[in-house]
């Protein structure tokens, strides 16, 4: 794991062992694919506790950018204490995104901070949709009631959830063009711009 960087090296303010986070950084790696030889720095904010659940990933110059507030990973049963769960979850989301981003199907996708909150979902869904055929422990009514959330409470909304939630070949063009049609379907009053939680982020990772 030379090539996986951990902020904070050690854990401070929440009790995460740090040698237990990387245990699982290897393991989600490896069991969602993602290639061994892209460099990847994971920053953990342990100041944004739960509820505070918040993550970005980019890629800068071949190398994976991770960032998660530290809510993301704790128990909502033990305050400051590790999910291993939540964190797999998380975990695994993350690096198929980042995974996406490597492919050519993804190349003209926006950065993380560009996404509207209609379009982070859609990729979000299709993230997790692949982390349940891995046998990852995903909670699928959160996530569909979050999908339907942002995407409308119709058929068309209900048709893109289950087209996410079983591919597997799909690209920033496909995610992008479901987006529109979610836009066209849904007749609700357009939502307030919602304070996204990664503006919470203070400073990237190194």
């Amino acid at each position: 794991m030379s090539n996986i960087t951990l902020i904070p090296a050690g854990f401070t303010l929440v009790k995460f062992d740090a040698d237990q986070v990387r245990e699982l950084i290897g393991q989600t790696m490896a069991e969602v694919g993602f290639p061994a030889d892209v460099a990847v720095t994971i920053e953990v904010d342990e100041v944004l506790p739960h509820p505070l659940t918040a993550s970005l990933v980019d890629i800068v110059d071949g190398e994976a950018k991770l960032w998660f507030t530290g809510g993301c990973f704790e128990s909502p049963k033990r305050q400051t204490g590790l999910s291993v769960d939540h964190t797999r979850v998380e975990l695994g989301s993350a690096f198929l995104r980042a995974k996406d981003r490597l492919s050519e199907g993804f190349v003209n996708a926006p950065r993380d901070e560009e996404l509207d909150d209609r379009q982070r979902t859609i990729w979000d869904a299709y993230a997790e949709g692949r982390l349940v055929a891995l046998g990852y422990p995903v909670r699928v009514q959160r996530r569909r009631y979050t999908f339907r959330l942002y995407g409308g409470f119709n058929d068309v909304a209900d048709a893109a959830f289950a087209r996410l939630w079983s591919g597997d070949a799909l690209s920033w063009n496909d995610l992008s063009a479901m987006a529109d049609e979610l836009v066209a379907a849904d007749t609700r009053p357009p939502r307030k711009k919602s304070l996204r939680k990664e503006t919470l982020r203070s400073a990237p990772a190194a």
